[in-house]
């Protein structure tokens, strides 16, 4: 038996907890708005969603697994926090209207929606895309190559409109990741 999309990641996430946000975003607090609305796209457990909501924004966490985001909306209720989640399959389904003045695209590589994500952005949003790159399979043995980036590939993936504000791409603990923060013209 072969399992989809949301039955894999319903397995992998049964006994999940929320965890750690993305560390680029934390790296990026300073350029995060006070309010707003924020997306996270494939987010899972809700880990990042729910720092971006500790820091007073209005936050969507889409996800293809509906476990997952029943973990991540337990631990918003628990902290007190307002969290909407959106189950979406982003092979079939559309991004939520926007505009959001901060998306996050974390550990999640789809490169026609790199290509489109202008589209739910308000003027002067920041987005923030962080991904292993195929340096990574030197130590690890995921991500697959299929969900990896090539070197310095990752800024020609993001939408034109979507101008960067910085770059890099390097060893992050034991993952080699790119990390990408742009703002829409």
């Amino acid at each position: 038996m072969v399992l989809g999309d949301r039955d894999r990641w319903d397995t992998r996430y049964a006994d999940a907890s929320v965890g750690r946000p993305v560390a680029f975003v934390a790296e990026c607090a300073d350029a995060l708005p006070r309010a707003g609305r924020a997306l996270d796209i494939a987010g899972g457990t809700g880990a990042t969603a729910i720092e971006l909501a500790r820091r007073g924004l209005e936050v969507t966490l889409l996800d293809v697994s509906p476990v997952a985001l029943s973990v991540a909306q337990a631990e918003a209720d628990r902290l007190g926090l307002s969290l909407a989640t959106l189950q979406a399959d982003l092979d079939s389904d559309p991004l939520p209207a926007g505009p959001f003045d901060v998306v996050v695209c974390a550990n999640f590589l789809d490169r026609g929606l790199l290509g489109s994500l202008a589209h739910v952005m308000a003027h002067d949003a920041l987005l923030m895309v962080v991904v292993a790159t195929v340096t990574n399979l030197e130590r690890n043995p995921r991500p697959s190559r299929r969900y990896l980036v090539e070197p310095g590939e990752l800024p020609g993936l993001i939408d034109p409109r979507i101008r960067p504000v910085s770059y890099g791409e390097g060893w992050f603990g034991d993952r080699h990741e790119a990390r990408f923060a742009g703002r829409r013209r």
